[in-house]
This record gives structure tokens, C-alpha cells and sequence, in this order.
């Protein structure tokens, strides 16, 4: 069947310098797994090559590895990509500071950049901070926005534009754990659709350091640095190229049920008893069924990392260690 993608937004690396409640990869200080420049660019020639229009640097926090999204971004730009940033703002000490990190951008022509305010969520967020480099953003002329819940009652920057889909929390990653139980309302047989996610045409798909391509936040297409559509028993040349061509919505376990019939159908075809009376959203009852049976599925329900695992803790105890 095959899809095409519009954006790839590369997750550089799982750490972050907070550990927010509402993180879709349970990214934080201790996460491990940050790309490399050869994993970015190599990925960025081959989103080239398959008619990708974007790419977009995200984490945990991108700007912990600060010299290679520069010199990614470059590469993005010299292969006639748009590209764009989203970062908790952590190195805006200052105005002036925030324009010395953030003038790279003017040159590389950066076509979006995202600031988020965590003030609704980390009781020790430093909004001076978001402040700071919104003003420095808008002395540059660079395109920002601000998202998240909280940005709009704790900045006073006149002309600031908040982000399109600011206060619209999915309860997956740690936000299942951490937010969904004080959302929930909704019986698990009301959550029958995935209005989040087009699995059939998803337009973007996120990609890190262990290669891969989730068209949800632990749901992968395929990883595209161990060949061709991982699971899918089919071989390839490897590759991006490989994943979306040989990617079929209607056939990949966990995708088809979802497709069909979402959370719901989901927990039906595996057996899955509800855990609960009540769900915040679809993501939520979502995240249950895969957690519960992601070791079915690991070239499915991957990354690890997106259900708040090591790679260590994925793989389990040695041979000759009970589990």
C-alpha cells in the first residue's frame, strides 16, 4: 500500500531538562538516547528523496545537543527542506543571552520556531525564561509562537502568538500515568474512533536515535535504520523508502484494529479487560491496551522509551535471570 509523509520531526534526543506530567516519551534529566549528526543527516537525504517538505527538531529538549541541530539544520535547508524547533526556552538567561542562541536561526532560515511554557505543569517553571526568548525571537524577526497551557496568563509580550493547539493534552506517555486518572469520564466502550491520529495518511511521523518512524508516539511504521517495515516479515532495502512503501494501515497489528474501530476495538481483538471504569480520552484507554501487550509486539509498540522504558528494561532480565 505505501504512504507518503509531509514532516518528519526528529526527536533529537529523549533527555530534557524537566520531567514534565504531560510528556508523550517520558523524556527527562536521566532519559538516555540523543542522535547523532550521521543518523540526522542521513535521515534528512532520505526524507529528500521521498518528496518530504519539512523537518522539525524536537526531544526531550533539542538544544541539549544544540551544535548538531544547527548543523542539522543546515543540512535540512541545503536539501531545500523547511525546518523548524520547539524548546522550554532553558538557555534564555537573559534577553541578550537568548539573541546569542537563537541568531544562528536568522541565517538558516528557520520557518517555525516553537516555544513552550510549562508553567500549568512544573511547579518551578522559570517563565522569565519563556519571556526572555520570546522577546529575543521577535527583536530577530524570527516566526515564533508560544504553546501550551498557561502561556497566554503568564507572558506580557505584546503581539506574542500563541500555537494552534495550545491546552490540548493526549493522554499518552507519562500523561496516562500522571494526568489522565484526575480526566477521567468516559466509559472504555465510548472510545471507539482515534480522532488524534491518521494512521491511513498521517501527513507527519516522529523519528529517534533508535530509528523508529511512529506515526503515534509508541506505534511505529517501521524502524528506518534496521531495513525494511520491522514486524511486517517483509525484507527491504532498508531505508525511509522502505518503511513507506511497504507501511499497510489495514494489515500492521495494532494499527488495523485501532483503524477500525479505535481503543476500544483495540482491547477487544487482544483479550484486554479495562483496567478502569472511566477514561480521560482515547489515548488513554490506548496507551493501557499497548502497555499491557507491548511485548507482543516490540517492532509494533516501539520505542521502548515511549512507554517509560530502558532499553534495558525492554530487552528484560538475562537468560539466566528470572524475570
Amino acid at each position: 500500500m505505501g504512504i507518503r509523509v509531509e514532516g518528519i520531526h526528529f526527536l533529537v534526543t529523549y533527555r530534557c531538562t524537566y520531567a514534565c506530567d504531560h510528556c508523550f516519551v517520558w523524556g527527562s534529566p536521566e532519559a538516555e538516547g540523543t542522535m547523532t549528526l550521521a543518523q540526522l543527516t542521513s535521515v534528512i537525504d532520505q526524507a529528500a528523496a521521498c518528496g518530504v517538505e519539512s523537518v522539525y527538531f524536537e526531544g526531550g529538549e533539542p538544544t541539549l545537543a544544540y551544535p548538531i541541530v544547527l548543523a542539522a539544520a543546515k543540512h535540512a535547508r541545503e536539501r531545500g527542506l523547511d525546518w523548524g524547533m520547539v524548546s522550554n526556552c532553558f538557555w534564555a538567561t537573559s534577553v541578550e543571552d537568548a539573541k546569542v542562541w537563537l541568531a544562528p536561526f536568522v541565517d538558516l532560515g528557520i520557518s517555525d520556531l516553537s516555544l513552550s511554557s510549562y508553567a500549568y505543569f512544573v511547579e518551578d517553571a522559570d517563565e522569565d525564561r519563556l519571556r526572555s526568548a520570546a522577546l529575543a525571537a521577535q527583536e530577530l524577526g524570527l516566526p515564533m509562537a508560544v504553546l501550551e497551557v498557561g502561556a497566554a496568563a503568564c507572558l506580557d509580550v505584546p503581539g506574542l502568538r500563541l500555537g494552534e493547539d495550545v491546552g490540548a493534552i493526549m493522554c499518552r506517555g507519562r500523561a496516562a500515568v500522571e494526568l489522565a486518572p484526575g480526566r477521567a469520564a468516559r466509559p472504555p466502550e465510548t472510545l471507539t474512533t482515534c480522532p488524534f491520529e491518521d494512521f491511513a495518511a498521517p501527513g507527519r511521523a516522529h523519528l529517534g536515535c533508535d530509528g523508529e518512524l511512529q506515526l503515534c508516539q509508541g506505534i511505529s511504521a517501521g524502524n528506518v535504520f534496521a531495513g525494511g517495515p520491522a514486524g511486517a516479515g517483509a525484507p527491504g532495502a532498508g531505508g525511509l523508502a522502505a518503511v513507506l512503501e511497504g507501511y499497510d494501515p489495514t494489515r500492521r497489528p495494532v494499527v488495523a484494529e485501532i483503524v477500525a474501530g479505535g481503543p476500544w476495538a483495540l482491547a477487544q481483538a487482544y483479550g484486554h479487560t479495562p483496567r478502569r471504569a472511566l477514561y480521560a480520552d482515547e489515548c488513554h484507554l490506548c496507551y493501557e491496551v499497548r502497555s499491557a501487550f507491548r511485548e507482543r509486539f516490540p517492532s509494533v509498540l516501539a520505542p521502548a522509551q515511549c512507554y517509560g522504558l530502558t532499553a534495558e528494561q525492554a530487552a528484560g532480565p538475562p537468560e539466566d535471570q528470572p524475570a
